[in-house]
């Protein structure tokens, strides 16, 4: 076909569409969408158009156009490409084929095109090609300021972007002080053959710090042992970042140069934070002798999340509730780390002789619905506070969000099967809303019973309090068929449920899991045939009906191997019994909110917080009596000494056999 009766025939369909008329049934659409597709992948470019004729007000017209354009954009015309863009400009897969054309553009070097055509692109070759653009179309205004921005990376950049470098290395921006800042952002991203590169534009003064950096940096055990440098900024920031390189590779070495430099050099506390706060997780991580002191050296100013996990775990590691209380003093800088702060705060003041100003710290989080508010609530014995707001209820406005047409468009593609291409259209959607109209999108998404969405959305949008939105009770016969017949705590198994995949029937994890219950094929083949099912493959688990099923009896296969602490059973759902076996008390008996601080897998810890949290608010949910933390979470009781799976201990009274 010639591309001027293409051309004709694009004209045609334009023109039907702007007339917006069809007699075809939404059925009729189906179908010939589908048959429309088909002729396009088998290269039958009229026939394709034909049939797409009749297809202009179907809502997913647009990924015809966008399919038959991205074919031929060696060949497109800039007028067509632009018609897309302005009709479609909320089209998700539009800026990948605007990526695609400015390539195809800057490949052919129609440069005026490309810069009339440009908008901001992350991908770094579009960018220098825009600025290619600009050099070979005469638009000057701060284009040496844009070539600058852009070559300000400590990442090695693509040979793209050289035309454009050479422009700035020709012009007054090219100082020897420009080329230093990137040296330097070079060598903090560890990237030396940068740095050499970029040493070139340096002056004298420069170079012979650039020169001295290499050297430490490439034998960094050495040059920081005896260092001879004068005590400046810049020899300060250079011996930093040679511990820093050399804690990855030698721990102990590293500590040891790092005392004696801190010794003969003048740091200010900010400009040593990076390297106590590197030394202090890894040591602790290695359960170093040196793991307190290296702890202790970071200001309570400057804990972020990792060392006041570490400080945690250490001082509970070792009993150490007095070093606690002394590393959880005062308020964190954090807000995020403010309960879990408090909360260990409050423990170590228990346990140290202080129960009243226990007391007052519990106080001060208990109200709150936090994993960490509960167990402070737990600690006083005062019931839970749901926090529950619902969402504004505003039929005509969400009667507008309905209407959009990315939301439109996520609704036809459920409804043909395609979720994945429904969830990005519904999340792009979601990227161009208002804060108040994404708290009506929550709320539609749930009427509509798309409950991973809605959650999804309340999670983007920074809302938390509605909590009919936030947990759903989708499968709920199925989910308490399975839970009777397996004898499961219900809110804790819609709380696992609600954690692994979001309600989401057809959730794929990264690692491969499947479904509701994100069971890995593997287990799920072994635990059909346990189960008497028949005839297993892998995609059952991508259907409620047949994953909860084989998640729910593998979940009570781990709830028995544990005598029923539902605590155990969570971790191992997550990361395997014969790991929690192995994380299990060596000696003693172990209260439960020491030990899920333990874990040291990050994930199963997060994990095994938010299910035994999340299983409290289905409760009050689904209408129960909310069963607290501490009844959900009994003692932890040791392996045996022999490290079999079982263990005969007798804790609070209770003889508990892991089996």
């Amino acid at each position: 076909m010639t591309t001027q009766r293409i051309q004709l025939l694009l004209l045609a369909l334009l023109l039907v569409a702007c007339a917006g008329t069809s007699a075809a049934t939404l059925e009729d659409q189906r179908r010939d969408y589908q048959a429309a597709r088909k002729l396009l992948n088998a290269g039958k470019t009229e026939a394709f158009l034909k049939l797409a004729q009749g297809l202009e007000d179907y809502v997913l017209y647009p990924y015809l156009q966008y399919s038959f354009l991205q074919r031929r954009l060696s060949k497109v015309a800039a007028s067509e490409m632009q018609s897309f863009f302005a009709r479609y400009e909320d089209f998700p897969k539009a800026g990948e084929l605007r990526a695609r054309w400015l390539k195809q553009l800057a490949r052919n070097r129609q440069w005026q095109d490309y810069y009339d055509n440009y908008t901001p692109q992350e991908d770094l070759v579009l960018q220098c090609n825009f600025l290619l653009a600009r050099i070979n179309t005469g638009h000057q205004a701060m284009l040496l300021e844009d070539i600058r921005s852009v070559w300000l990376s400590g990442s090695s950049l693509p040979p793209d972007c050289n035309p454009v470098f050479a422009y700035l290395y020709k012009s007054e921006f090219m100082t020897s002080e420009l080329a230093w800042e990137r040296f330097r952002l070079a060598m903090d991203k560890n990237n030396p053959g940068l740095a050499r590169h970029v040493a070139r534009y340096l002056n004298k003064d420069h170079k012979q710090w650039a020169d001295l950096w290499l050297k430490v940096y490439g034998n960094p055990a050495g040059q920081t042992g005896d260092p001879h440098l004068e005590d400046t900024v810049i020899s300060r920031e250079i011996l930093a970042h040679a511990i820093r390189k050399l804690a990855r590779q030698n721990l102990n070495v590293a500590i040891r140069n790092w005392e004696s430099i801190l010794q003969r050099y003048s740091y200010a506390p900010g400009e040593r934070t990076a390297v106590d706060r590197l030394l202090g997780a890894s040591a602790a991580r290695k359960k170093h002798a040196k793991t307190v002191d290296l702890l202790e050296r970071v200001e309570n100013y400057h804990v972020d999340e990792e060392i006041l996990h570490w400080r945690i775990v250490t001082s509970l590691r070792d009993g150490n509730w007095q070093r606690l209380r002394r590393w959880t003093e005062g308020v964190p800088r954090d807000e995020n780390l403010k309960y879990r702060w408090m909360y260990w705060h409050g423990r170590a003041l228990e346990q140290t002789g202080a129960p009243d100003k226990a007391a007052q710290i519990y106080g001060a989080i208990a109200a709150k619905r936090d994993y960490y508010g509960f167990l402070a609530a737990d600690r006083l014995g005062i019931p839970y506070n749901m926090e529950h707001e619902p969402l504004p209820d505003n039929p005509a406005e969400k009667q507008k969000i309905a209407a959009l047409p990315g939301i439109q468009r996520a609704q036809e593609l459920v409804a043909i099967g395609e979720k994945s291409l429904a969830r990005r259209e519904w999340n792009h959607a979601l990227d161009r809303m208002t804060s108040y109209q994404q708290k009506l999108a929550a709320a539609l998404a749930s009427d509509w019973g798309w409950y991973g969405e809605a959650i999804l959305t309340m999670g983007h949008a920074h809302l938390y309090n509605d909590l009919e939105v936030r947990f759903p009770i989708p499968y709920r016969s199925l989910l308490d068929e399975y839970a009777h017949k397996r004898q499961l705590d219900q809110g804790w198994m819609f709380a696992l449920v609600r954690s692994e995949s979001a309600f989401i029937e057809d959730a794929r994890s990264p690692a491969g899991a499947l479904g509701l219950m994100q069971v890995m094929p593997n287990t799920g083949k072994l635990t059909a045939r346990q189960i008497g099912i028949r005839n297993f493959r892998a995609e059952h688990l991508l259907s409620a009906e047949k994953n909860v099923p084989i998640g729910s009896a593998y979940l009570k296969q781990m709830l028995d191997r544990f005598d029923g602490n539902m605590v155990l059973a969570t971790a191992a759902y997550n990361a395997g019994p014969g790991r929690v076996r192995d994380w299990l008390p060596k000696q003693d008996c172990m209260d439960p909110d020491v030990w899920a601080e333990l874990i040291p897998f990050t994930e199963t810890r997060k994990y095994v917080r938010r299910v035994m949290f999340y299983a409290s608010i289905y409760d009050w949910r689904l209408q129960r009596a909310v069963v607290t933390l501490h009844q959900r979470m009994p003692v932890i009781a040791a392996r045996s000494s022999k490290q079999k799976l079982v263990a005969q201990l007798s804790c609070g009274g209770m003889q508990v056999s892991y089996n």
